[in-house]
């Protein structure tokens, strides 16, 4: 439980650290800053659930690996949404911000629609049956996210003004953020863990309501800090970066790998996020972002209730 608030600290000054990057790297280069924050920003926060995925492969651990690339789309509709939302409201009541409600251009409901879309035949593509087109199928996604971030950068756009870093070097503030990112983490699970034993919740509750949500804060933390200072088409730039990877490359990497499974938990959480990413990219259209947020919440319980 003491963990608890340096995991968030540690975690904050990560997630400023990569906006940082950010920044710099849309003035360096001359980039949109938008651009930027959907494709590097995301690689960094994911950084370990990659490391999960890597280590699972090369132990042999194939449900393990599978299992923590399904929670991510699944955590995206359900918890990360909700949380862009509320840090936008709590920037409201702080001041920080005009609106409430994330605002974004409507064209970013293109990317998401593309990167929800992906999920939807895996579905159907049954290992046992099909583990051949399944891999194929793989290969194709993993190819659709780099083309895609090929693309974002490619273009040029409006850069970041100059952005100073805290480190001043560039590798050594990723490195840094990369080892905040991680420890952070690491910290707030078992700080969580630690304030749900003291609470008398037992291992199982801990594992499918609180620990999840703890990992969700490293990963969206960029795109939290941007939505909180106002920066609506960045911050959720991040965000829909996130579902591009999760849409794409690290179920079209598994699959490519021919390790994963479609059990009822698995093909369940994939179903909800696909229906509440679908609904989102129809209120985004609409300008806004977020407003499936009840809805995901009450997929995600409903989720825990017959699953747990």
């Amino acid at each position: 439980m003491l963990q608890l608030i340096p995991g968030l600290a540690l975690t904050l000054v990560a997630g400023l650290l990569v906006e940082q990057l950010i920044g710099y790297i849309s003035w360096r280069w001359r980039r949109s800053s938008f651009g930027v924050a959907t494709v590097f920003a995301p690689l960094i926060t994911s950084s370990p659930e990659l490391a999960v995925f890597l280590i699972a492969i090369l132990r042999g651990e194939g449900g393990i690996a599978w299992g923590s690339i399904v929670a991510q789309p699944f955590m995206a509709s359900t918890i990360i949404y909700p949380a862009v939302v509320a840090t936008a409201f709590i920037a409201w009541l702080s001041h920080r911000r005009a609106s409430p409600i994330p605002h974004v251009h409507k064209v970013v409901a293109a990317p998401l629609l593309a990167f929800t879309l992906p999920l939807i035949p895996i579905l159907w593509l049954h290992p046992q049956s099909y583990g051949l087109y399944g891999r194929i199928y793989g290969l194709s996604i993993v190819a659709l996210y780099f083309i895609y971030a090929y693309m974002l950068i490619k273009r040029e756009g409006q850069p970041s003004a100059v952005s100073k870093l805290w480190l001043r070097n560039p590798l050594l503030q990723l490195a840094v953020a990369l080892a905040a990112l991680y420890l952070g983490a690491e910290w707030l699970v078992e700080g969580i863990a630690g304030l749900g034993r003291a609470l008398g919740l037992d291992e199982a509750a801990l594992a499918v309501v609180l620990v999840p949500i703890a990992t969700v804060i490293p990963e969206s933390v960029v795109g939290l800090i941007l939505v909180y200072r106002g920066r609506d088409e960045d911050g959720i730039g991040a965000i829909v970066g996130e579902k591009a990877l999760y849409g794409t490359f690290y179920p079209g990497l598994a699959m490519a790998l021919g390790v994963y499974s479609l059990d009822p938990a698995t093909t369940t959480a994939v179903t909800i996020a696909v229906v509440v990413s679908l609904l989102e990219a129809l209120a985004v259209w609409r300008g806004y972002f977020g407003l499936t947020a009840p809805i995901g919440i009450v997929g995600y319980l409903w989720y825990l209730a017959h699953f747990r």
